[in-house]
C-alpha cells in the first residue's frame, strides 16, 4: 500500500450532513373557516347595526320636535326639549334616584357575585347543586320575579314579619326615598347574580395553579394570595361584570312599574321609567326622546370612561 492510499485510509470519513427537511405547513384552512363564520354572522350584525342606527337617529330627530300624536304633526323646536330637562323640578329627584340606584347596584352586585363565586369555587361534595340553584333566578322573567317580591315587601308581608321577630316596627319599603331604591337594588341583584357568578366562576377556574402555589411557598396567606394573585388574573372579568351591571342598572323598568309605578309622586322614579311615562302616558314624544338621548349619553360616557381606565384597572392591559 503506497503512502497516498494510507493517507486516504487514515483520513476520517466525511459525514454528509442530514438533509434539512422543509417545515410542515398546515393547510391554510383557517382563513376559509373564519370567512364562512363571518359570512354567517354578517346578516345579523348588519341588521342589528342598521336597526340601532335608525332608532338612534329617529330618537334624536324627534327630540328636536314637538310631536302631536293625535294630529300626526311635528313642529321643530330646536333644543327646547333639552332645556326643559334642566328646568323640570322632577329631574331634581329622578336623576339622583337613578345615579343612587346605579351606584348601589353596580358596586354591590359585583362584590356579591365575586364573593359567591369564591365560595362556590370550592371542591366540595354536592357543590354543583348550589351552583345550579343560584343560577335559577336568572331563568325567571323579571315580571314574575317582581310579582313574587311584591308579596315580600308589601305592608305586613314577609319583610315586616321577619323584622317583627326582632322587635322592629314595619318599615315603608315601597313608599319612596332611598329605602325603596335599596329594595329595588336587592331585587335586581338577586335576579341577575347567577349570571355574574357563572362569569366569575369561569375566571377563577382559569387562574393558573402554579401562581397560587408559588405565592403559598413565598409565605402569602389566603387573603394575600387572593388579593395579589387571583384578583389581577380575573380583573378582566371584574371589569366586564361591572360594566354590564352599570348598563343593566340604567335599564331597570319592570321593577318600578310593577311595585310602585314610580310613586309616591316621583320619589321612586328612575330615568328609564320617566321616559316611558312621558312617551306613553303623557304623550310627550319630543320630551321623552330628549330624555332617551340623555340616557344614551350618560351610559356612553360612563362606559367610555371605565374603558379608558382599564389600563390602570386590568392586569397586563397596559402591555
Amino acid at each position: 500500500m503506497d503512502s497516498q492510499t494510507q493517507a486516504v485510509a487514515a483520513a476520517p470519513e466525511r459525514v454528509r450532513p442530514p438533509r434539512r427537511l422543509a417545515p410542515y405547513r398546515r393547510p391554510r384552512r383557517d382563513a376559509g373557516r373564519n370567512g364562512f363564520g363571518y359570512l354567517l354572522l354578517a346578516p345579523q350584525v348588519v341588521c342589528f347595526t342598521a336597526i340601532g342606527l335608525i332608532s338612534l337617529i329617529s330618537v334624536a330627530w324627534l327630540s328636536l320636535h314637538q310631536v302631536n300624536v293625535l294630529a300626526g304633526t311635528q313642529t321643530f323646536v330646536g333644543l327646547d326639549n333639552y332645556a326643559s330637562i334642566f328646568t323640570d323640578p322632577d329631574m331634581k329627584v329622578i336623576l339622583p334616584n337613578t345615579f343612587f340606584f346605579v351606584g348601589v347596584l353596580s358596586v354591590a352586585g359585583t362584590i356579591v357575585a365575586l364573593a359567591l363565586a369564591v365560595l362556590l369555587n370550592q371542591k366540595l361534595p354536592g357543590i354543583n347543586i348550589f351552583r345550579s340553584a343560584i343560577f335559577v333566578p336568572a331563568l325567571v322573567t323579571m315580571v314574575a320575579w317582581s310579582l313574587a317580591w311584591r308579596f315580600i315587601v308589601q305592608p305586613k308581608g314577609g319583610f315586616d314579619a321577619l323584622f317583627a321577630l326582632v322587635g322592629v316596627e314595619p318599615l315603608p319599603w315601597l313608599r319612596g326615598s332611598w329605602l325603596t331604591l335599596l329594595v329595588f337594588a336587592l331585587i335586581q341583584l338577586t335576579k341577575n347574580v347567577g349570571i355574574n357568578v357563572m362569569i366569575f366562576l369561569a375566571a377563577l377556574q382559569a387562574v393558573p395553579e402554579d401562581l397560587i402555589d408559588a405565592a403559598r411557598i413565598d409565605g402569602a396567606g389566603r387573603w394575600g394570595r387572593f388579593r395579589n394573585v387571583v384578583i389581577p388574573q380575573i380583573s378582566p372579568s371584574i371589569l366586564m361584570v361591572f360594566m354590564l351591571m352599570i348598563v343593566g342598572s340604567f335599564k331597570v323598568f319592570e321593577l318600578v312599574l310593577l311595585l310602585t309605578n314610580g310613586g309616591p309622586g316621583v320619589q321612586s322614579t328612575v330615568l328609564s321609567f320617566e321616559i316611558y311615562k312621558q312617551a306613553f302616558l303623557l304623550n310627550d314624544i319630543g320630551y321623552a326622546s330628549a330624555l332617551a338621548v340623555l340616557l344614551f349619553v350618560i351610559v356612553l360616557a360612563l362606559t367610555g370612561l371605565i374603558w379608558q381606565l382599564r389600563k390602570r384597572l386590568v392586569f397586563h392591559e397596559s402591555e
